[in-house]
């Protein structure tokens, strides 16, 4: 029964994953109107710059479309511009969105000739299309970034201002920062004595709880105020010059320079700073924008930009990496029934039975290391990554030639310290109480032969390639991969495996000890297995839990941060994550008696996809 249930389950798991590669196909091309192509320009010093395109299937040079340029921000890659490229594209505008220089499959940014080509990006996708695609109506042309990405739209659009400025053409029509500041006043270019307004349309869209952005002293430093602030009047005045304060939420200010109707308008809404990704709310807006500025595509139907289906195509996403890592386990077993190399990893001994906590002075033992060790990751989150390796810089940063990821780098320490930090605890309170009670350090799992140590380590490796076989046929295919909103199952190249390769290791320690302690330091006799994995699950995440609270508890008081805006953002994945891993080493544990192939395989999974989803400060292969 146990081996007919798994085969179900491991059926259910690859059904999510088909249907969640189609669905999401199916979404994005609007059921086939919309093509997807994917590209890889080179530019200067032979970087490559990745980008994905969803062309409308009736554009055409007879029919040419209005186009517009997506950029994602810090520490991301295209995909986080999906929201945006699903609605804009099913609307008739030609999209085209690109992995920044060191991010996602674009060449590593240590690469680049310059730290000038950083923000260039966008530039080369605009003049490439531009100078290739006869299907562009050559005066709608628009762009929009998300916190880097607006910064480098901010960029982007002051190259065209300068070339318009300078007798040549300025290509933007519209363009669109979300998260990031615009320049509240001209741009200034040397040789040219006056100061130049941006002859575009020009949007802001404002998170009234940014951690980064949108403080003006005369508006308190407080973002939720950025439209009573004097820059945000001398924003919307650029095309309005009677504009009274405050600035509207909203609001259009038309006017003209160089003898062109432009406008400027100000969003805000009710939203963090990772949240503008991902919200019905920013894409109604970005929607509304290139409505008002590049009008509707000919040839389509004016579609309520409240009207959204990218959360249909998240979801399906989401489907796909909930069926990926259903997979793992009977998959496993599948190939322990099926290959005898791989059966002696099945344990054919019972565990020692728990400790009973049948005593006040056990249970204080118990659950007294349990909160210790409960609160270690959250107390060393912060010293860790933004003391210890972040050298407190505003973003991650610390890298070298074999560790050339800065995120990576702090939470692969963090996780490798708290990793060692919680075993102490445990082996601590084991030698001084909880050998006396009982406990018997041969229902820990570590124990194993050499020769199952290898195949725990080899079979961890199959499923892992396994899993990702599946990316990468649903990338080649269907341009799909699993993911939602901040956490990703997405392909990689030949840098993102070699960083892999450097830091699986410091992961695969964490989950050993995690395993440890969830199957060995969890196991009280009499307590139920939902309630083992249960408290395991608590453990992992309410120590992260209350870090974020107090960080957010703090700044709606006082507008201030206790801890660093983007460490804390690179937890909140943790808190689906490591449960998750949790609940999956728990089922292997049970299956092989050892913590090792359940904590291998997560470790591997897990580590591609941190790995995958931030940017490289450095590249290993050229």
């Amino acid at each position: 029964m146990k081996k007919t249930s798994r085969r179900i389950w491991l059926w259910i798991a690859i059904a999510c994953m088909v249907v969640s590669i189609v669905g999401a196909s199916l979404v994005q091309t609007a059921g086939g109107d919309v093509e997807i192509r994917k590209l890889n320009l080179v530019i200067a010093n032979d970087d490559t710059l990745y980008a994905q395109m969803y062309i409308p299937k009736d554009a055409s040079a007879d029919h040419k479309l209005p186009l517009v340029v997506l950029q994602h921000g810090s520490q991301h890659n295209l995909q986080m511009q999906d929201m945006n490229m699903v609605e804009l594209a099913r609307r008739g505008f030609i999209v085209i969105s690109g992995d920044a220089l060191g991010h996602g499959s674009s060449t590593p940014r240590g690469l680049a000739d310059s730290p000038a080509l950083n923000f260039a990006n966008m530039i080369y996708l605009i003049d490439t299309c531009t100078a290739n695609m006869d299907c562009i109506d050559m005066d709608k042309i628009g762009i929009a970034g998300h916190s880097m990405g607006a910064a480098i739209v901010v960029s982007t659009l002051q190259h065209y201002v300068e070339l318009g400025a300078r007798g040549g053409v300025n290509k933007i029509a519209a363009a669109l920062e979300i998260g990031y500041d615009p320049s509240y006043v001209p741009f200034t270019f040397e040789g040219i004595d006056e100061p130049v307004y941006a002859d575009s349309h020009w949007g802001v869209i404002a998170g009234k709880y940014d951690e980064y952005f949108f403080r003006q002293p005369d508006a308190g430093n407080d973002p939720a105020r950025i439209l009573e602030s004097q820059a945000a009047l001398d924003f919307v005045r650029q095309a309005d010059p009677e504009a009274q304060g405050p600035v509207e939420n909203g609001k259009y200010y038309y006017g003209e320079i160089n003898g062109k109707e432009v406008s400027r308008v100000y969003y805000q809404n009710p939203e963090i700073h990772p949240q503008n990704v991902f919200s019905t709310q920013t894409a109604a807006d970005v929607v509304e924008f290139f409505y008002n500025t590049l009008g509707v595509p000919e040839g389509h139907e004016y579609i309520a930009p409240t009207n959204q289906i990218w959360l249909i195509k998240q979801l399906f996403n989401l489907l796909g990496l909930v069926g990926a890592v259903l997979f793992l386990f009977p998959f496993a077993c599948w190939i322990m029934d099926s290959v005898p190399y791989f059966s002696s990893l099945r344990t054919t001994e019972t565990l020692p039975e728990a400790p009973a906590l049948d005593s006040t002075k056990k249970k204080l033992v118990f659950w007294g290391g349990y909160l210790i060790n409960l609160i270690i990751p959250a107390a060393l989150a912060m010293p860790v990554m933004h003391y210890l390796v972040g050298k407190q810089s505003f973003a991650p940063a610390t890298v070298t030639k074999w560790f050339g990821e800065g995120s990576t780098n702090e939470i692969a320490a963090w996780a490798l310290i708290s990793g060692v930090c919680i075993l102490g605890v445990f082996l601590l309170s084991y030698f001084l109480f909880s050998r006396k009670y009982g406990m018997n350090t041969d229902g820990w799992g570590y124990k194993i032969s050499w020769s199952n140590l290898w195949k725990s380590l080899l079979l961890a490796f199959i499923s892992f390639l396994t899993v990702y076989a599946i990316v990468f046929v649903a990338d080649f295919f269907f341009t799909t991969d699993f993911r939602f909103w901040l956490i990703a199952m997405r392909t990689f190249n030949a840098n993102k495996f070699m960083y892999w390769l450097a830091y699986v290791p410091a992961f695969v320690v964490f989950y050993l000890v995690n395993s440890i302690m969830v199957n060995g330091g969890n196991r009280v006799k009499g307590m139920p297995d939902w309630v083992v994995t249960l408290i395991s699950c608590i453990a992992n995440v309410f120590g992260i839990i209350i870090l974020l609270v107090i960080q957010y508890a703090v700044y709606a008081k006082t507008g201030t941060f206790v801890f660093n805006a983007m460490r804390t953002h690179n937890l909140f994945p943790f808190l689906v994550l490591v449960p998750a891993a949790t609940i999956v080493t728990r089922h292997y544990f049970k299956e092989t008696g050892s913590i090792y192939l359940g904590s291998f395989t997560i470790g591997m999974i897990y580590t591609m996809m941190q790995v995958t989803q931030v940017a490289m400060n450095t590249g290993i292969v050229n």
